[in-house]
Parts: C-alpha cells; sequence; structure tokens
C-alpha cells in the first residue's frame, strides 16, 4: 500500500472527530501478493514484547510514547501522568460515557486531544484519547486500542514483534487470508459480532466440550476463565489452586486461581492437558479472555472483510501455565516460522524479546547478540539483552549491559532504574545512589518510575528521599490501582521507624478505604497502633487481618497488643501461631525496627519482657 492510499486509511480512525491525516511518501509498506488476484498490502507496525506486554511507539506531539497494543480495549488510552507530561488539556467525556477494564470501572475519565500523532509512515491531526486508568508498567504510557487497530484488517505476528494493518484488494472475499500458513494446518473461526460497530474480535471456543465466548486480547498477558464459565466447563472450585488477586484498567482487584483444564477447541484446533488462569470478575461480556501467551504462540489475522479470524501454530506452548504443546502437538502442525533478513538488527531484536516473553531465553539471547553484532550503537538492543541475562540469572553480564546502554543512552529511564536493584545486589551503593538521584533529577513529576523509587529508598530507611517519591507518585496518580499499595508502603516505612505515627495510621486508613480485602493493609494498621500506645484499636486491626488471611505479622502483632492488654495466655498462643507460620519471625520483626516479643512459659514465675518500643 502505498503512502497516498496510507494516509486517507489512517484518516478513518478519528473521522468522527474531524482527524486527518498528512502523506508522507518516504516510507512504503509492504506487499504480499497472492497468486489468484488477491493482493494483499500491509503497513508494518513494529512492537516490543516488554515483561508481558506488546507495546509500539507512536509520536504525539513530537514526543515518544510508548503504548500498549490491545485488541481488548474498544478506544485509545493515555494515563493520566502522560497527560500531565505532556500538557495535554483535559475536558470532561460526554455524561453517557461509562468505561469498563476486566476488574471493574475506570474512574475519574476523562478526554482530551493530541494536535499530531505520527504512526508508521503518516501523521494523524487532532486525535482524540480517552483519559484515565491504571498505570501498566514496562514504561507504558498509553493504550493503542481498536479504533486505531480495527480500521482495517489486522495481522498479530507478535512472535516476529509485528503487527498489520491490512488492506485485502482484488479478489479475496473467499480465499483463505492466512497467506503465510504454506502446508500448516490453518485455524479458522467466525468473528462473533453484535451491531455493525461491534470491532471485537470474539470467537466461539469449547472449554471441556462447552461453548464458550472468547475476546481474543492482546493486553491481557496471560488466558483466563471467569469463575462462571469455569464452572459451565465442570472445573470445581475445589480443583483451583489460589493465586492471589490480580488487576487492570477497572478500579478493582479479582481473585485468580489457576486451574487444570482438559480440552481447549478453537476453528479445528485441539490442545489438551492445559493450566489456565480462572478470575472472580464481574460484568465481564465474555467468558474468556484469549490473552497474549495464545498471540505469541500463534499467528493471528482478523479479517473484517470475511467476518472470519484465521490462525496458525507458531510451535511451543500455547498457553502460558501449560506444558510445552510440543508434547501434545505433532511438529508438522506448525507454520514454518518468517526469515528474518540477516542485515535486519531491529528484526532480530524484536524477535529476541518476544521470545523472552514467552519463556525461551535462550534464543533471546542468540537473537539479540545478533542484532547487537549488527547495530552496537542502538542503546535498547542493550536493555533487552540486560533482560535476558536477569532472566538467565546473570547479574554481572546484566549490569554490563545496562552499563553500555546507558553509555549510549543517559535517558533511558527504565533501564537507569533496573541498574539501581543490580548495583544494590553487587554493594555499589554509590553507584546505586547516583542513579536514583539521576532518576529524580531527569524524570517527570508524574513519573510511574516515581512509585519504585520510593520504596527502594523506602526498604533502605532513606526517610526523606522516600517521602519526596511518595509524594510526587500519590499526589500525580489519585485514580491508580496501585494508590492503595503506594499508601500501604509509606505507612509502614513510617511505622518500622517510628515516624509521624499519626500519619502513618491515616496513611494505613487511607490503604483500607481504597480495598479493604488486602490483609497486609490490616496488620500494618495494627502495628501503626501499637507505635501510639492503642492496643485496643491494634487487637481489632490484627482481628481483621487474621479474619482475611493469617499471616506470621498479624499473629505477632496480635500477641503484642493482646500482651499490652494484660491477656499473656491468649498472647503466647498468638506468639506460637506467629512461629509456626514463620520460624524466622522473631529475626524479621528485629530487622524491620521493632523489638521482638517475650513471654515467659505458661507456668513460669519469671517476668514477661515485651517490645519497649512499642
Amino acid at each position: 500500500m502505498n503512502a497516498r492510499r496510507l494516509a486517507p486509511l489512517l484518516a478513518m480512525i478519528l473521522m468522527a472527530t474531524g482527524a486527518a491525516a498528512e502523506e508522507t511518501p518516504d516510507k512504503a509498506p509492504e506487499k504480499v501478493l497472492d497468486k489468484n488476484r488477491c493482493v494483499i498490502e500491509a503497513m508494518t507496525i513494529p512492537v516490543r514484547l516488554v515483561e508481558s506486554r506488546p507495546v509500539a511507539t507512536l509520536q504525539l506531539n513530537g514526543v515518544a510514547v510508548p503504548m500498549l497494543v490491545d485488541s481488548g480495549a474498544f478506544y485509545s488510552f493515555l494515563s493520566a501522568s502522560t497527560a500531565q507530561q505532556l500538557a495535554l488539556p483535559l475536558r470532561r467525556p460526554p455524561g453517557n460515557l461509562k468505561v469498563y477494564g476486566v476488574t471493574g470501572p475506570v474512574e475519574g475519565l476523562r478526554v482530551t486531544t493530541v494536535q499530531r500523532v505520527a504512526l508508521e509512515g503518516a501523521t494523524l491531526e487532532h486525535v482524540e484519547f480517552i483519559v484515565g486508568g491504571s498505570e501498566l508498567g514496562a514504561g507504558i504510557m498509553g493504550v493503542l486500542g481498536r479504533n486505531f487497530l480495527s480500521i482495517a484488517d489486522t495481522e498479530y505476528d507478535l512472535a516476529h514483534g509485528v503487527v498489520r494493518l491490512v488492506s485485502p484488494q482484488g479478489e479475496c472475499k473467499d480465499r483463505s487470508l492466512a497467506y503465510w500458513a504454506g502446508d500448516a494446518p490453518v485455524i479458522e473461526a467466525p468473528l462473533l459480532r453484535y451491531g455493525r460497530n461491534d470491532r471485537a474480535v470474539r470467537v466461539e471456543v469449547q472449554v471441556n466440550g462447552r461453548k464458550l465466548e472468547a475476546l481474543m486480547d492482546t493486553g491481557a498477558p496471560q488466558t483466563s476463565l471467569t469463575l462462571s464459565a469455569a464452572r459451565k466447563a465442570g472445573i470445581a472450585e475445589a480443583d483451583m489452586t489460589p493465586g492471589g488477586r490480580s488487576g487492570g484498567a477497572g478500579a478493582d482487584l479479582a481473585q485468580y486461581w489457576v486451574a487444570n483444564v482438559e480440552r481447549f477447541e478453537l476453528g479445528g484446533e485441539k490442545v489438551r492437558d492445559n493450566r489456565m488462569k480462572v478470575s472472580d470478575v464481574s460484568g465481564r461480556d465474555q467468558d474468556m479472555l484469549l490473552g497474549l501467551d495464545y498471540f505469541l504462540a500463534h499467528r493471528v489475522y482478523v479479517s473484517r472483510l470475511q467476518g472470519k479470524v484465521y490462525a496458525t501454530w507458531n510451535g511451543g506452548k500455547v498457553f502460558a501455565p501449560s506444558r510445552p504443546a510440543s508434547a501434545v502437538y505433532n511438529a508438522s502442525y506448525a507454520a514454518k516460522a518468517e526469515e528474518i533478513a540477516a542485515d535486519d538488527a531491529d528484526g532480530l531484536a524484536r524477535r529476541g524479546n518476544a521470545s523472552l516473553v514467552a519463556g525461551d531465553a535462550a534464543r533471546a539471547l542468540e537473537d539479540l547478540d545478533r542484532a547487537i553484532r549488527l547495530a552496537p550503537t542502538v542503546a535498547g538492543y542493550f536493555d533487552s539483552r540486560a533482560r535476558v541475562q536477569i532472566a538467565l540469572k546473570r547479574p554481572k553480564a546484566a549490569l554490563a549491559d545496562l552499563d553500555e546502554a546507558l553509555r549510549l543512552d543517559p535517558a533511558l529511564a527504565e533501564a537507569r532504574l533496573r541498574r539501581v536493584s543490580l548495583r544494590f545486589a553487587a554493594k555499589d551503593t554509590d553507584g546505586a545512589a547516583a542513579d536514583l538521584g539521576e532518576l529524580d533529577a531527569t524524570l517527570p513529576p508524574a513519573s510511574n518510575l516515581r512509585a519504585t523509587m520510593a520504596t527502594t529508598y523506602a526498604r533502605r530507611g532513606q526517610v526523606p528521599e522516600a517521602l519526596r517519591q511518595f509524594e510526587l507518585w500519590i499526589g500525580s496518580h489519585p485514580k491508580d490501582l496501585r494508590l492503595a499499595a503506594m499508601l500501604g508502603e509509606r505507612c509502614w516505612m513510617r511505622t518500622r521507624l517510628n515516624l509521624e505515627a499519626e500519619k502513618a495510621v491515616d496513611d494505613c486508613k487511607a490503604a483500607i478505604d481504597r480495598d479493604e480485602d488486602e490483609p497486609a493493609y490490616h496488620w500494618q494498621l495494627g502495628w501503626a497502633w501499637l507505635r501510639q500506645g492503642d492496643a485496643t484499636r491494634a487487637r481489632k486491626a490484627f482481628d481483621q487481618a487474621i479474619t482475611r488471611k493469617p499471616s506470621a505479622w498479624a499473629h505477632y502483632g496480635r500477641a503484642v497488643a493482646l500482651f499490652k492488654l494484660n491477656e499473656t495466655d491468649k498472647a503466647r498462643q498468638e506468639l506460637e501461631a506467629a512461629r509456626k507460620l514463620t520460624p524466622a519471625i522473631d529475626e524479621s520483626v528485629k530487622k524491620a525496627g521493632f523489638d521482638a516479643l517475650v513471654v515467659a512459659p505458661a507456668g513460669s514465675t519469671s517476668a514477661p519482657a515485651s517490645a519497649a518500643s512499642l
């Protein structure tokens, strides 16, 4: 597709809002020709796979902005901190606009207009974005949703770090559009649509023989079933392994488990003996999310023209927690891997990043070694290889790669923050401190990286530095999913160091208001009350924590509170419960800054002693 046709295609993205695209004819997308008068013309968007997230970089008003490629998002988003960093004006959304993530409603929505958005060969003008939702990590500053991704057919070749916007031309309506498949079996399934404007990629699947509806969602790191769908498929809760809680764009957290799934089927593909995530989410329209793990295991083509999804298996495991599919599949079922040109350093690097996310660190290292030999001055390749070295437990090699990445490009903030932890581990305290100081001086005040800086300072007892980072992050992320965790971290730092005890209590209360189901916030509040000398309130807080989930810290704190309330026998029982859960809890309590509790054995005439600092 030449640029003169590309620009109008991209202009369709936001036609309703008056967005327009300028032509940039110096960058022509690739062409793939079908022998039978069907021409597949594609615009290629390079995608980096980072921390289980596919990331494409757009230029917003001339600033490079990494964005999550999210087929599950109906529209494109910017985080509130990104809008602040770019000084974008915000306005209220239409009154009837409500947005729901996987785990609940997205709070505090606003709308903004970006004057110029550059995307692979064309520039859009006056583009609207929704502003809101939680920060996603991996340096991501926004979400590239279906208003971009569904303007034409879409091909997801994420194992090679590529998404293509495709325009089939000619006699393509009745042809298989899996043009790369060769002799490999092609998975083929109709799109499920609910109305003319429905652009979601939904397909019918079978789980343990039960028909379910699945949303194909590149923004979900892992495939998951809803709890109700798991029950439909005959999976009993007693057979699920608890996994904790997880979040998404919404304001809530959801409990999840991992369960055995005997059989999964989609479009003729059958995968047996799977392990899948099961999430207790309410209000989700689909029974299942087919996440990034599925996309990395397949090359997927979404045909708007035909109303179908085509896919081929790449080889390897299909679902993240499962055993490799090669143990079940015949290797001949896999489509032949597409060759990367010998001089395509960026293609090799993208495939290396994808291999790391897919769990193949050895192959990732091979590709990134080749990319670096071809382009030894590209800082990002060294940063990517450092991630691989960390996965391979080679901290010295990772540190060397980060040193080179930052020598080539000192502005790589995420690489610098990663180097902080490696320098601390290597006892290079001065080097780590220098990196943190450089980050503080150069990062925007609202940067999401300040959350990690805050917790790093807090855990090392550097109070003024930690409080500064907490204040900057918390003040600029009032609706973020991690707000409760950050308030809890600040509460715990103040409590451990016996500083500003009243503020510690306030922080823990605010964390509980945001997420009352998290037991840690309750036992942290209990210790904060102990610092204030209020054993009665402390005991109630520890009771709340233990009701949610027993832990050594909660039982130990309740033992201290009971001792102060002169209930020595009960205190002794709580102390025993804490030590049973964590035999080294006394040492952990002392390391955290408290005096260990000593209670005389039952029947002893010696005087008991308690933590004097509490």
